[in-house]
């Protein structure tokens, strides 16, 4: 799976050590295409797309001593500040200390253990799924900081326990999208300090974990907090979205926090019987206008020779203030007599459009098929359902928000790894 060089290199005292340099590479090439024009999981529409799944990337691990180490990794997907784009990025840039058998140290820019798949997340020959189930793998937006890692691993009779916990922060690009703008990317600064806990036994892998984060907007602006409403009597007002309008004033938080917890089961039933379970409860403070979530899924894989069919079932859910506000925002239409009604009902739906909120199922039954023990051949049906609205959708312009909806996706993956 791996290609080893090994170089011997010569330091000034004179004497010589071994330098180890493991490269490897991997990745997805994937096409999905759905029954609906507009876009669904920022790329899938009845036009079909590559842009969803396809990943690739190449990954160095170089050992320096029996204790120290350095990894990189390269990735080339479709950009995170655009939906025209490709980049490549680097994912992966970490220093690696092993004073013992239980202890691990990194520092650099790495993933840290939100979900069962998070740092194989991008090697889809890992896992049999086409894609990773959006309602929990979408609940945090990264899950790469740079910072400190530190691990702690016991061997008790029960199986190996490893505790990981981990500091540091990330500069992302906030995505949400606009009926009458489009897509809008806002720059944002996440610092994250979590733990996570994993007990790995013969036949299951469970995990807990909590993630505490800080978020804030790059270059010291303020956030949208709370928008007011403005009475104009006889029943009619319109919430205030923006301080150039009349009112009160918009109220703004500096950042806002959020408090991930998550739980995770990956067991085997039998010799070929899998059930893989995760959940997650994103709770967002110091704002109304955020995701503050609650979703999760459960699959049930059986694995048949070199296939491995498996169907699942995920859910997600908006819960507390930004549901109500996003519910008074679509509700606030003036008429056309009032002087400026336009722009005004234009700035409500548009404030209504980038609060995440979701409502939304999904069944999906696929299966993959093992070419190779270092490539997999996947193929999905997924039937989602939409409920009073989700942004996992971009509802197209000028038109109502996509609700009571059923979209159909069809996916189908090349996977490697070597």
């Amino acid at each position: 799976m791996a290609a080893a060089l090994s170089t011997g290199l010569l330091i000034s005292s004179g004497s010589a050590w071994a330098l180890d340099v493991v490269m490897s590479g991997f990745g997805t090439v994937g096409y999905a295409i759905s029954d609906k024009p507009y876009r669904y999981q920022r790329f899938i529409d009845d036009s079909g797309t590559f842009k969803r799944d396809t990943v690739l990337g190449a990954q160095a691990d170089v050992k320096l001593t029996s204790q120290w180490s350095a990894t990189g990794q390269v990735l080339v997907a479709p950009s995170l500040g655009n939906d025209d784009d490709w980049s490549l990025t680097t994912s992966w840039a970490f220093v690696s200390w092993r004073p013992s058998n239980d202890w691990l140290l990194r520092l650099g820019k790495q993933r840290v253990p939100l979900y069962l798949n998070s740092e194989n997340r991008d090697v889809g020959q890992t896992y049999d799924f086409a894609q990773l189930p959006m309602e929990m793998y979408s609940i945090s937006p990264s899950t790469d900081l740079t910072g400190l890692y530190v691990s702690r691993t016991w061997a008790p009779e029960l199986g190996e326990v490893t505790l990981d916990t981990f500091a540091g922060g990330a500069d992302l690009k906030a995505r949400a999208y606009a009926r009458d703008g489009g897509a809008l990317f806002l720059p944002v600064r996440t610092d994250v300090i979590g733990a996570a806990l994993t007990l790995r036994q013969d036949k299951a892998t469970w995990r807990i974990s909590y993630h505490h984060t800080t978020t804030r907007l790059q270059g010291g602006s303020d956030l949208p907090s709370h928008y007011p409403y403005v009475s104009l009597g006889n029943g009619l007002g319109y919430y205030q979205v923006s301080d150039q309008q009349p009112g009160p004033g918009v109220a703004y938080a500096s950042h806002i926090v959020n408090d991930v917890i998550t739980l995770g089961a990956d067991v085997e039933l039998l010799p070929t019987w899998r059930v893989v379970s995760e959940l997650a409860r994103n709770i967002q403070m110091r704002t109304e206008n955020g995701a503050n979530t609650a979703g999760g899924y459960v699959a049930l894989l059986h694995k048949v020779g070199s296939f491995t069919p498996y169907v699942s079932y995920a859910r997600l859910r908006s819960m507390g203030s930004s549901v109500s506000v996003v519910r008074q925002l679509d509700a606030s239409v003036l008429p056309d007599y009032v002087p400026g009604a336009d722009l005004i009902n234009m700035s409500q739906r548009y404030a209504a459009d980038i609060v995440q909120v979701y409502d939304q199922d999904s069944l999906a039954l696929g299966t993959s098929f093992a070419l190779t023990p270092q490539s997999k051949l996947k193929a999905e049906w997924l039937r989602t359902r939409i409920g009073n609205r989700s942004a996992m959708v971009d509802s197209p312009a000028g038109g109502d928000v996509i609700r009571r909806a059923r979209i159909n996706v069809l996916s189908l993956n090349y996977s490697f790894a070597y």
